[in-house]
């Protein structure tokens, strides 16, 4: 399963409120107001992703990310949700 990192400059409901839309049913993870994960099988491009949260020129501010690796020190259901959704 391929994951994201969504980083939004200023926090902004309706990206979020797409994040839950289109990615229900435990395939996203909202850690801050600024800062989102998404996990999908169906969507290969951070465009793709940048475009279904809301971030363009006409929407808000912001950048997505494919994790391909990771490494760092988190809140401990951040960890179990990445390792829930690549396995």
């Amino acid at each position: 399963m391929n994951i994201c990192v969504v980083f939004l400059n200023k926090p902004n409901a309706g990206c979020w409120q797409n994040v839950r839309d289109n990615w229900p049913n435990g395939h996203h993870f909202i850690l801050t107001d600024h800062m989102a994960f998404v996990a999908s099988e169906n969507i290969t491009t951070t465009a793709e992703i940048s475009d279904k949260v809301g971030i363009g020129e006409n929407g808000a501010l912001g950048i997505v990310f494919d994790l391909g690796a990771y490494n760092g020190y988190n809140r401990g259901e951040l960890w179990e949700w990445i390792n829930k959704v690549r396995s």
